[in-house]
Protein backbone atom coordinates (compact mmCIF):
# COMPACT_ATOMS: atom_id res chain seq x y z
CA UNK A 1 0.00 0.00 0.00
CA UNK A 2 1.36 3.57 -0.62
CA UNK A 3 0.99 6.00 2.17
CA UNK A 4 -1.04 8.69 1.29
CA UNK A 5 -0.37 12.36 3.16
CA UNK A 6 -3.93 14.33 3.63
CA UNK A 7 -2.67 18.22 3.78
CA UNK A 8 -3.24 21.34 2.22
CA UNK A 9 -0.79 23.82 0.96
CA UNK A 10 -1.91 26.43 4.14
CA UNK A 11 -1.08 23.99 6.89
CA UNK A 12 1.99 24.64 8.75
CA UNK A 13 1.13 21.13 10.73
CA UNK A 14 1.11 19.50 7.61
CA UNK A 15 3.82 21.21 6.23
CA UNK A 16 6.73 19.89 8.23
CA UNK A 17 5.80 15.98 6.69
CA UNK A 18 5.84 18.03 3.15
CA UNK A 19 9.53 18.94 3.88
CA UNK A 20 10.43 15.24 5.22
CA UNK A 21 9.13 14.27 2.08
CA UNK A 22 11.04 16.57 -0.66
CA UNK A 23 13.92 16.11 1.25
CA UNK A 24 14.00 13.19 1.34
CA UNK A 25 12.34 12.70 -1.83
CA UNK A 26 9.50 10.69 -1.64
CA UNK A 27 7.54 12.16 -3.81
CA UNK A 28 6.99 8.65 -5.57
CA UNK A 29 6.36 6.56 -1.92
CA UNK A 30 4.12 8.74 -0.33
CA UNK A 31 1.02 10.17 -2.27
CA UNK A 32 -0.21 13.72 -1.41
CA UNK A 33 -4.04 14.69 -1.74
CA UNK A 34 -6.27 17.25 -0.34
CA UNK A 35 -8.94 16.61 1.89
CA UNK A 36 -11.34 17.53 -0.37
CA UNK A 37 -10.94 14.14 -2.33
CA UNK A 38 -12.86 12.67 -0.15
CA UNK A 39 -15.48 14.90 0.73
CA UNK A 40 -13.75 18.01 2.81
CA UNK A 41 -12.54 17.31 6.43
CA UNK A 42 -16.24 17.06 7.90
CA UNK A 43 -17.20 14.54 5.47
CA UNK A 44 -18.23 10.80 6.39
CA UNK A 45 -15.52 9.38 4.65
CA UNK A 46 -12.87 11.44 5.87
CA UNK A 47 -14.16 11.56 10.12
CA UNK A 48 -14.32 7.40 9.05
CA UNK A 49 -10.46 8.37 8.57
CA UNK A 50 -9.92 10.70 11.47
CA UNK A 51 -12.50 11.54 14.04
CA UNK A 52 -11.29 14.65 14.60
CA UNK A 53 -11.72 16.14 11.54
CA UNK A 54 -8.14 17.70 10.96
CA UNK A 55 -5.20 17.62 8.49
CA UNK A 56 -2.59 16.43 8.14
CA UNK A 57 -3.40 12.53 7.84
CA UNK A 58 -1.60 9.74 7.04
CA UNK A 59 -2.87 6.78 6.11
CA UNK A 60 -0.67 3.46 5.72
CA UNK A 61 -0.63 -0.44 6.32
CA UNK A 62 0.05 0.49 9.61
CA UNK A 63 -3.00 2.43 10.95
CA UNK A 64 -4.25 6.10 10.20
CA UNK A 65 -2.03 8.88 11.89
CA UNK A 66 -3.88 11.68 12.42
CA UNK A 67 -1.03 14.06 13.97
CA UNK A 68 1.63 15.93 12.18
CA UNK A 69 4.54 15.35 15.08
CA UNK A 70 3.79 11.66 15.07
CA UNK A 71 3.57 11.69 11.02
CA UNK A 72 6.52 12.95 10.81
CA UNK A 73 8.60 10.91 13.12
CA UNK A 74 6.71 8.13 11.21
CA UNK A 75 8.18 9.22 7.56
CA UNK A 76 11.71 9.11 9.58
CA UNK A 77 12.08 5.86 10.83
CA UNK A 78 10.19 4.33 7.89
CA UNK A 79 12.30 5.79 5.23
CA UNK A 80 15.75 5.84 7.72
CA UNK A 81 17.48 4.49 4.84
CA UNK A 82 17.51 7.53 2.35
CA UNK A 83 19.18 10.75 3.92
CA UNK A 84 18.88 13.35 5.26
CA UNK A 85 18.04 11.40 8.80
CA UNK A 86 16.41 14.47 10.43
CA UNK A 87 18.24 12.94 13.73
CA UNK A 88 21.19 14.68 14.69
CA UNK A 89 24.47 12.66 16.25
CA UNK A 90 24.29 14.02 19.31
CA UNK A 91 22.34 13.38 22.51
CA UNK A 92 22.19 17.26 23.19
CA UNK A 93 21.45 17.99 19.46
CA UNK A 94 18.77 15.27 19.81
CA UNK A 95 17.67 16.61 22.97
CA UNK A 96 16.90 20.23 21.78
CA UNK A 97 15.25 18.98 18.63
CA UNK A 98 12.61 17.65 20.97
CA UNK A 99 12.36 20.01 23.16
CA UNK A 100 11.91 22.46 20.41
CA UNK A 101 9.40 20.23 18.42
CA UNK A 102 7.33 20.18 21.73
CA UNK A 103 7.73 23.60 22.49
CA UNK A 104 6.15 24.19 19.39
CA UNK A 105 3.13 22.38 19.47
CA UNK A 106 2.41 22.71 23.02
CA UNK A 107 2.48 26.46 23.18
CA UNK A 108 2.51 27.70 19.91
CA UNK A 109 0.59 25.88 17.34
CA UNK A 110 -1.97 25.44 20.38
CA UNK A 111 -2.65 29.31 20.08
CA UNK A 112 -1.34 30.29 16.78
CA UNK A 113 -5.25 30.32 15.69
CA UNK A 114 -5.11 34.46 16.69
CA UNK A 115 -3.72 35.28 13.77
CA UNK A 116 -6.53 34.40 11.21
CA UNK A 117 -9.31 32.70 13.39
CA UNK A 118 -12.33 34.91 13.11
CA UNK A 119 -13.39 34.28 16.44
CA UNK A 120 -11.72 32.92 19.97
CA UNK A 121 -10.91 30.90 21.71
CA UNK A 122 -8.00 30.76 20.92
CA UNK A 123 -5.97 27.49 23.26
CA UNK A 124 -6.61 28.55 26.71
CA UNK A 125 -7.51 32.36 25.31
CA UNK A 126 -10.71 34.13 25.32
CA UNK A 127 -9.03 36.98 24.55
CA UNK A 128 -6.99 37.82 20.79
CA UNK A 129 -4.78 40.56 22.07
CA UNK A 130 -3.64 38.08 25.13
CA UNK A 131 -3.30 35.44 22.72
CA UNK A 132 -1.30 37.45 20.04
CA UNK A 133 0.87 38.39 23.33
CA UNK A 134 1.46 35.10 24.73
CA UNK A 135 2.58 33.88 20.98
CA UNK A 136 5.66 36.28 20.63
CA UNK A 137 6.50 35.27 24.43
CA UNK A 138 6.92 31.72 23.33
CA UNK A 139 8.84 32.90 20.39
CA UNK A 140 11.00 33.97 22.67
CA UNK A 141 11.01 30.63 24.42
CA UNK A 142 11.57 28.71 21.93
CA UNK A 143 14.74 30.97 20.81
CA UNK A 144 16.51 29.98 24.08
CA UNK A 145 16.73 26.71 22.79
CA UNK A 146 18.34 27.73 19.38
CA UNK A 147 21.77 26.46 18.99
CA UNK A 148 23.90 29.68 18.47
CA UNK A 149 26.72 28.25 16.34
CA UNK A 150 23.94 26.85 14.24
CA UNK A 151 23.71 26.97 10.62
CA UNK A 152 20.21 24.70 11.99
CA UNK A 153 18.46 24.92 14.77
CA UNK A 154 20.14 22.40 16.92
CA UNK A 155 23.65 23.06 15.37
CA UNK A 156 25.73 21.85 12.61
CA UNK A 157 22.67 18.76 11.51
CA UNK A 158 18.88 19.11 10.43
CA UNK A 159 16.71 17.73 12.56
CA UNK A 160 13.15 17.76 12.84
CA UNK A 161 12.99 21.16 14.41
CA UNK A 162 14.08 22.81 11.03
CA UNK A 163 11.00 21.03 9.65
CA UNK A 164 8.42 21.75 12.24
CA UNK A 165 9.47 25.18 13.09
CA UNK A 166 10.04 26.65 9.51
CA UNK A 167 6.69 26.29 8.32
CA UNK A 168 5.38 28.39 11.69
CA UNK A 169 8.22 31.38 11.16
CA UNK A 170 6.69 31.27 7.52
CA UNK A 171 2.80 32.24 9.17
CA UNK A 172 4.64 34.55 11.55
CA UNK A 173 6.15 36.88 9.40
CA UNK A 174 3.03 36.58 7.08
CA UNK A 175 0.47 37.09 9.71
CA UNK A 176 1.69 39.04 12.69
CA UNK A 177 2.93 42.30 11.12
CA UNK A 178 -1.00 42.90 10.20
CA UNK A 179 -1.56 42.46 14.03
CA UNK A 180 1.26 45.63 14.84
CA UNK A 181 -1.00 49.14 15.65
CA UNK A 182 1.36 52.13 15.24
CA UNK A 183 4.45 50.02 15.52
CA UNK A 184 7.22 48.88 12.52
CA UNK A 185 7.16 45.56 11.88
CA UNK A 186 10.72 44.50 13.23
CA UNK A 187 11.24 40.66 12.68
CA UNK A 188 14.62 40.57 14.62
CA UNK A 189 12.45 41.93 17.94
CA UNK A 190 10.04 39.26 17.69
CA UNK A 191 12.06 36.55 16.62
CA UNK A 192 15.46 37.22 17.79
CA UNK A 193 18.82 37.09 15.68
CA UNK A 194 19.45 33.42 15.97
CA UNK A 195 16.25 32.42 14.59
CA UNK A 196 16.32 35.01 11.99
CA UNK A 197 19.28 34.07 10.77
CA UNK A 198 18.75 30.49 10.05
CA UNK A 199 14.93 31.23 8.86
CA UNK A 200 16.27 33.35 5.86
CA UNK A 201 19.75 31.01 5.35
CA UNK A 202 17.72 27.85 4.75
CA UNK A 203 15.22 28.93 2.58
CA UNK A 204 18.36 28.73 0.47
CA UNK A 205 17.35 25.05 0.50
CA UNK A 206 15.41 23.88 -2.34
CA UNK A 207 12.66 21.46 -0.09
CA UNK A 208 12.10 24.47 2.08
CA UNK A 209 11.78 26.83 -0.46
CA UNK A 210 9.63 24.92 -2.53
CA UNK A 211 7.20 24.48 1.42
CA UNK A 212 7.43 28.45 1.35
CA UNK A 213 6.29 28.87 -1.90
CA UNK A 214 3.27 26.65 -0.91
CA UNK A 215 2.53 28.13 2.08
CA UNK A 216 2.99 31.85 1.01
CA UNK A 217 0.91 30.95 -2.49
CA UNK A 218 -1.82 29.93 -0.05
CA UNK A 219 -1.51 32.43 2.07
CA UNK A 220 -1.61 35.07 -0.41
CA UNK A 221 -5.28 33.51 -2.14
CA UNK A 222 -6.44 34.37 1.40
CA UNK A 223 -5.36 38.02 1.10
CA UNK A 224 -7.91 37.90 -2.08
CA UNK A 225 -10.16 36.53 -0.25
CA UNK A 226 -9.95 39.33 2.68
CA UNK A 227 -9.59 36.62 5.15
CA UNK A 228 -8.35 39.43 7.59
CA UNK A 229 -10.61 42.08 6.85
CA UNK A 230 -13.17 41.18 9.61
CA UNK A 231 -10.71 39.73 12.39
CA UNK A 232 -10.16 42.28 15.26
CA UNK A 233 -6.58 44.02 15.52
CA UNK A 234 -6.09 43.15 11.67
CA UNK A 235 -8.56 44.31 9.41
CA UNK A 236 -10.69 45.52 12.34
CA UNK A 237 -9.62 48.43 14.67
CA UNK A 238 -10.55 50.54 16.89
CA UNK A 239 -10.75 54.06 15.14
CA UNK A 240 -12.73 56.34 17.38
CA UNK A 241 -11.82 59.07 19.16
CA UNK A 242 -10.55 59.07 22.75
CA UNK A 243 -12.87 59.19 25.23
CA UNK A 244 -12.93 60.89 28.65
CA UNK A 245 -12.67 57.21 29.88
CA UNK A 246 -9.00 56.89 28.18
CA UNK A 247 -7.98 60.24 30.19
CA UNK A 248 -9.13 58.10 33.46
CA UNK A 249 -7.14 54.82 32.47
CA UNK A 250 -4.05 56.92 31.80
CA UNK A 251 -4.47 58.94 35.32
CA UNK A 252 -4.70 61.90 33.33
CA UNK A 253 -7.85 62.77 35.22
CA UNK A 254 -7.93 61.87 38.49
CA UNK A 255 -10.96 59.25 39.97
CA UNK A 256 -11.65 57.27 43.06
CA UNK A 257 -11.17 53.61 41.69
CA UNK A 258 -12.66 51.18 43.41
CA UNK A 259 -11.20 48.04 41.83
CA UNK A 260 -8.77 47.70 38.87
CA UNK A 261 -6.80 44.57 37.36
CA UNK A 262 -5.23 44.48 33.64
CA UNK A 263 -8.46 44.25 32.23
CA UNK A 264 -11.24 46.24 34.03
CA UNK A 265 -11.52 49.73 35.96
CA UNK A 266 -13.87 50.38 38.27
CA UNK A 267 -14.66 53.85 39.92
CA UNK A 268 -17.34 56.15 41.23
CA UNK A 269 -19.24 58.05 39.23
CA UNK A 270 -18.92 62.09 40.25
CA UNK A 271 -22.52 62.38 39.47
CA UNK A 272 -24.21 59.74 41.22
CA UNK A 273 -27.41 58.59 40.47
CA UNK A 274 -27.90 56.29 44.26
CA UNK A 275 -25.59 56.44 47.32
CA UNK A 276 -23.04 54.05 45.60
CA UNK A 277 -22.67 54.29 42.00
CA UNK A 278 -19.69 52.75 39.96
CA UNK A 279 -18.52 52.76 36.83
CA UNK A 280 -17.22 49.48 35.56
CA UNK A 281 -15.30 49.76 32.30
CA UNK A 282 -13.00 47.85 30.05
CA UNK A 283 -9.51 49.35 30.03
CA UNK A 284 -9.03 48.21 26.24
CA UNK A 285 -11.97 49.29 24.09
CA UNK A 286 -11.24 47.10 21.47
CA UNK A 287 -14.09 48.91 19.27
CA UNK A 288 -16.90 48.68 22.19
CA UNK A 289 -18.04 52.12 22.11
CA UNK A 290 -21.65 50.43 22.36
CA UNK A 291 -22.68 47.14 23.55
CA UNK A 292 -24.17 46.46 20.18
CA UNK A 293 -20.73 46.64 18.55
CA UNK A 294 -19.77 43.12 20.69
CA UNK A 295 -18.59 40.13 18.94
CA UNK A 296 -17.29 37.14 20.19
CA UNK A 297 -13.72 38.44 20.36
CA UNK A 298 -15.41 40.88 23.48
CA UNK A 299 -17.39 37.56 25.28
CA UNK A 300 -14.48 37.27 27.67
CA UNK A 301 -14.34 40.68 28.70
CA UNK A 302 -17.92 40.89 28.66
CA UNK A 303 -17.88 38.41 31.49
CA UNK A 304 -15.50 39.87 33.38
CA UNK A 305 -16.92 42.77 33.85
CA UNK A 306 -20.22 41.00 34.98
CA UNK A 307 -17.70 38.92 36.90
CA UNK A 308 -15.63 42.22 38.77
CA UNK A 309 -19.93 43.65 39.31
CA UNK A 310 -20.84 40.56 41.29
CA UNK A 311 -17.16 40.28 43.17
CA UNK A 312 -17.60 43.89 44.60
CA UNK A 313 -21.46 43.09 45.25
CA UNK A 314 -20.30 40.41 47.39
CA UNK A 315 -17.30 42.45 49.16
CA UNK A 316 -19.62 45.24 50.22
CA UNK A 317 -22.35 43.09 51.17
CA UNK A 318 -24.62 44.47 48.69
CA UNK A 319 -28.58 43.96 49.61
CA UNK A 320 -29.70 44.47 46.49
CA UNK A 321 -27.89 47.01 43.17
CA UNK A 322 -29.10 46.98 39.64
CA UNK A 323 -26.34 46.75 36.29
CA UNK A 324 -27.42 49.37 33.61
CA UNK A 325 -25.74 49.26 30.41
CA UNK A 326 -27.13 52.73 28.32
CA UNK A 327 -26.49 51.83 24.61
CA UNK A 328 -26.45 55.16 22.30
CA UNK A 329 -28.35 58.63 22.50
CA UNK A 330 -31.77 57.66 22.99
CA UNK A 331 -30.88 55.53 25.59
CA UNK A 332 -28.52 58.56 27.48
CA UNK A 333 -25.60 57.15 26.66
CA UNK A 334 -23.11 60.08 26.81
CA UNK A 335 -19.25 58.42 26.75
CA UNK A 336 -19.19 56.17 23.91
CA UNK A 337 -16.89 53.56 25.62
CA UNK A 338 -19.02 50.65 27.11
CA UNK A 339 -19.41 51.01 30.62
CA UNK A 340 -21.58 49.05 32.85
CA UNK A 341 -22.98 51.40 36.21
CA UNK A 342 -23.69 49.86 39.20
CA UNK A 343 -26.44 51.37 41.23
CA UNK A 344 -27.02 50.52 44.86
CA UNK A 345 -28.06 51.55 48.72
CA UNK A 346 -31.76 52.86 47.54
CA UNK A 347 -35.39 51.13 46.60
CA UNK A 348 -35.11 50.59 42.81
CA UNK A 349 -38.55 51.39 40.98
CA UNK A 350 -39.39 49.46 37.80
CA UNK A 351 -40.18 49.61 35.38
CA UNK A 352 -36.92 51.83 35.22
CA UNK A 353 -36.72 55.09 33.72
Amino acid sequence: MTPVLYDMPASNNGARCRVIIYKKRLESDILIKPPSDLGGLKSEQYLALNPQGKMPLLVTEHGNIPESDTIARYLVDRFSSKAPSFIPSTLEARMRSDLLCRLHDMYITTIQGCMYNAEPPFGRFGSRAAALAELRQQLKHLLEHVDEAGPYLTGKELSLADATVFPTIIFIEHMLPKFIDGETWDPEAVLGKKMLRWYRWIQSDPSFKAVCKEITEALAGEEVNERWKNILHAGLRDNDAPTIFDRIIQRQIPSEVVMEDEDVLVFKDIHPQAPLHLLIIPKRRDGLTQLRFASADHQELLGKMLLTAGKIAKEQNLRGYRLVINDGSDAQQSVFHLHMHLLSGRQMRWPPG
